[in-house]
């Protein structure tokens, strides 16, 4: 029989058979020898611990003192001393904590955890002596609760091993959810939960704790904020893929994984939306007033910050956890319902909460609450979620929330990372947060139009109504929009007349229009600004084009045409693949640097979704470039960020083949006299010009650099196929690509085209061209499936029914080498014959 080495063990042997060691002095040198000068660290906590296991804590004091000194030696000194020998000062703190998990220690304390059961209820009737010993008793039980999650967590931070048992031991976590109920305890329990999710190779399905949902509707709003981070973990899908930036690598990880998780987290997803009341609970947590700090002068918020620091120090005096402050914690616990007792105690709560660290809490878990609902916002429920945030008036809500956000930056001059202008605050996260909510809540949304105003939403409805009567029948709109007004019609507008708008006489988008026009372009929050105006644009609409026109009308598309021109007007066209940002030389020859891409690629995604289907917004467009000179430098911009306004150069196309293809109204009539006339949209009409387009977004992708984010350009180029292909130009924009060569595929306005040399660069031969766009498109027949999200985005984005591009997909990729619509028609025969023996499938394999 193997002899019991592990200390623990040991211990517990001797307890059984009376046999053995029964304290630390009689454990065999040997043992003792491994660990030499650590064993004294550990010896009083193992003793006492196995002795509370199985007599229960004769002395909590004794017990509560031991663990929190052992916690001291786990934590890293903040000592000047230790801070100059920190790497020697980590070591000491892994060993002790690998050595304790070796000898069972870990394993004694999630015994003497799961062990303990906290009062629920305590007899109304009784009131006395009787009830404040039992609550004192109770108190120190949880108090030695709370110092064993901490030791558990710390141990699992410093200890591999350690964290990776914890992880699996699914009674731990349970025992974690049902504390969440104990108010005193929630917070400790929330960051070892949090940890313990973090840890694991899966997700936990909710369902599987019992009473959970009543546990969260019991809670109070304070205490629920502190879960909003465990439930963000649990609803968040799972990346499995180890390679992000491919996504023909995160095909070939999935293939060979396990695919659960996503409907693990569809699953918590479905169950948080079910709980009766949590949506409206985390909703009004996040947008709740008053809204501190906020005093009458300062102007910024790194100032406002500054006063409210100055503010606390002066009286920053109160203890952070007296036995008195954590007594009545546990009374308000026990006798949540019976305030006459708590009253009775006469105990201060500022003695155990500081207010220096109560402001700043609370703005994280505003955070989280953010968050959280934007995670619930992008799973099958985001519809459902949508209408009841909605009913629940997310619209005026954010609307007074956004209105104490101070966007004015700091006159104080700092370093950072991201941006020279950021205005750095604790703030910061949260308008991003609410501003990602924003973007999620309008995507593909009905109910969009609650972040108006009464009167903004009488202006659309004039605007609709002048719009559509001043074009008549034939006007033309997105897809979406028309099928909405025709789907939907009375039943959205009856729905929408019911919904809480937002106050006042701005609504909330408007203002974020009026932030987004005078933040400086190198604002960190200009990315998130436009991508919340570009959601609400892009979502369907019963009013279709007048949407466009309440948010032109705004000003803002003569904006973003002008921090396009100005981001770029001393700056020669990079020659960087998709204009990322770099090094560029201004007209002294000194460098410069570029736009920053998130300023690009948010600016060009916006405007195209403002042009889109417009003809209006098309004409207005084309009076902010009255000039060659305009044009020219207009186009050198788009041409130098070509990946990043693939989603511009796409509604331009849209939006002319769609005005100008068929039919004899009136619309169609001035689209056929604007555009060829236009100097900019002219530029557009020629096939030569839409051939280069073509093989410039092929040529910047290829299967094994496909990318979640330069897809796009795919899909783009082969909207420029299909367009041809309904214009009956297939054949010949084929034949001129095949044909070409790669001085004719520059771009350039007249006179430029020594300036655009970049483009000859980053352009393959057209052979390439075609054998790349082959295999591009057998990829793009298995990425996107028919009835997926990205589908039906497909689909509302560019009008063009989901058949019409798998029939074009399946034309162009077709082994009739005989087809002049086939790409191996235009390749040697050699290549053509290597290109058709190309898979997916096997090459995912």
């Amino acid at each position: 029989m193997k002899k019991v080495s592990n200390i623990s063990l040991q211990f517990l042997s001797s307890q059984y058979s009376g046999r053995g060691p029964c304290n630390i002095t009689q454990v065999h040198a040997e043992v003792l020898s491994r660990y030499p000068g650590l064993v004294s660290q550990i010896a009083p906590v193992m003793k006492i611990l196995q002795t509370c296991i199985h007599n229960g804590p004769p002395h909590p004091e004794d017990l509560t003192k031991l663990l929190d000194k052992f916690h001291g030696q786990l934590k890293p000194s903040v000592t000047l001393e230790a801070a100059l020998n920190e790497r020697t000062e980590n070591q000491q703190n892994d060993q002790l904590a690998i050595v304790f998990n070796k000898e069972g220690g870990m394993d004694l304390l999630i015994t003497l955890i799961l062990s303990y059961v906290p009062y629920d209820s305590l007899s109304k009737a009784k009131f006395g002596m009787e009830i404040i010993h039992r609550t004192r008793r109770n108190a120190d039980a949880m108090r030695i609760q709370k110092m064993c999650l901490v030791i558990l967590r710390q141990l699992s931070i410093l200890d591999p091993d350690c964290s990776l048992a914890l992880s699996t031991c699914d009674p731990l976590l349970a025992h974690c959810f049902r504390l969440l109920k104990s108010t005193t305890l929630t917070e400790t329990a929330c960051d070892l939960i949090e940890h313990l999710l973090l840890s694991r190779n899966d997700l936990v399905q909710l369902d599987g704790f019992k009473r959970l949902s009543d546990v969260l509707q019991q809670l109070d709003d304070e205490t629920l904020s502190q879960t909003y981070r465990v439930l963000s973990l649990a609803v968040s899908d799972v990346d499995e893929c180890e390679n992000r930036a491919s996504l023909l690598a995160q095909r070939r990880q999935k293939l060979n994984t396990r695919i659960n998780e996503m409907t693990i987290s569809s699953l918590n997803r479905d169950y948080v939306v079910a709980i009766p009341g949590l949506l409206g609970k985390v909703l009004n947590y996040a947008c709740s007033l008053p809204f501190v700090p906020r005093y009458p002068l300062p102007s910024t918020e790194n100032e406002q910050w500054m006063a409210w620091i100055d503010e606390n120090l002066s009286h920053n005096s109160h203890s952070f956890d007296t036995v008195g402050g954590f007594l009545q914690a546990v009374l308000e616990d026990v006798f949540r319902d019976e305030l006459e007792m708590s009253s009775q105690v006469n105990m201060d709560t500022e003695s155990y909460v500081a207010d220096a660290l109560e402001l700043p809490s609370q703005l994280t878990r505003r955070v989280d609450a953010l968050y959280l609902l934007s995670l619930l916002l992008t799973g099958s429920q985001r519809g459902k979620v949508q209408e009841i945030l909605a009913k629940l008036g997310i619209g005026p809500l954010l609307s007074a929330l956004f209105e104490q956000f101070l966007w004015k930056p700091s006159t104080t001059r700092h370093t950072t990372d991201h941006a020279n202008q950021c205005n750095c605050s604790p703030e910061m996260i949260l308008k991003i947060q609410l501003l990602r909510l924003v973007h999620n809540f309008c995507s593909h949304s009905t109910y969009k139009h609650v972040l108006l105003s009464y009167s903004e939403m009488d202006e659309l409805k004039q605007l609709y109504t002048e719009f559509e009567s001043s074009t008549g029948p034939n006007s033309v709109s997105s897809s979406s929009s028309s099928s909405a007004s025709t789907s939907s019609g009375v039943g959205v507008t009856a729905t929408l007349a019911s919904l809480p708008y937002c106050t006042g006489g701005s609504g909330l988008l408007s203002k974020i229009i009026r932030v987004l026009k005078n933040v400086p372009t190198s604002s960190i929050f200009r990315f998130w600004l436009c991508r919340a105006v570009e959601s609400w644009l892009r979502s369907s609409s019963q009013y279709g084009v007048a949407d466009q026109l309440f948010v032109i009308t705004r000003g803002l598309l003569q904006h973003i045409v002008h921090v396009l021109l100005e981001s770029e007007s001393a700056v020669e066209p990079s020659v960087v693949v998709g204009g990322v940002a770099g090094i560029a030389r201004n007209n002294n020859g000194s460098l410069v640097s570029g736009p920053p891409r998130e300023v690009a690629q948010s600016s060009f995604d916006l405007l195209g979704e403002m042009i889109r289907f417009n003809m209006e917004a098309c004409r207005q467009l084309d009076i902010l470039l009255p000039n060659e000179a305009k044009v020219s430098k207009y186009l050198e911009v788009v041409h130098g960020n070509l990946i990043d306004s693939n989603m511009f150069l796409r509604s331009v196309f849209l939006t002319m083949d769609h005005c100008m293809e068929g039919g004899s109204g009136g619309r169609f009539q001035q689209a056929a006299v604007f555009f060829p006339t236009s100097k900019f949209f002219s530029w557009f009409l020629h096939l030569r010009r839409r051939v280069c387009y073509l093989a410039l977004l092929v040529s910047s992708i290829s299967v094994d650099t496909l990318t979640l984010e330069n897809v796009s350009c795919l899909n783009t180029a082969l909207i420029i196929l299909m367009l041809a292909a309904r214009q009956g130009t297939l054949a010949n924009c084929l034949k001129m690509l095949a044909t070409a060569t790669i001085e004719q595929l520059r771009l350039g306005p007249a006179g430029t085209e020594d300036r655009l040399g970049a483009n000859k660069k980053r352009c393959l031969e057209p052979r390439h061209i075609l054998s790349s766009l082959f295999q591009l498109l057998r990829f793009w027949r298995v990425h996107y499936q028919p009835g997926d999200q990205s589908c039906i985005s497909l689909e509302k984005g560019s009008g063009i029914a989901f058949e019409e591009w798998i029939r074009t997909i399946d034309l162009l990729t077709s082994v009739d080498t005989t087809s002049p619509y086939s790409l191996l028609h235009y390749l040697p025969e050699d290549q053509s014959r290597i290109v058709q023996t190309w898979d997916i499938e096997m090459e995912c394999n």
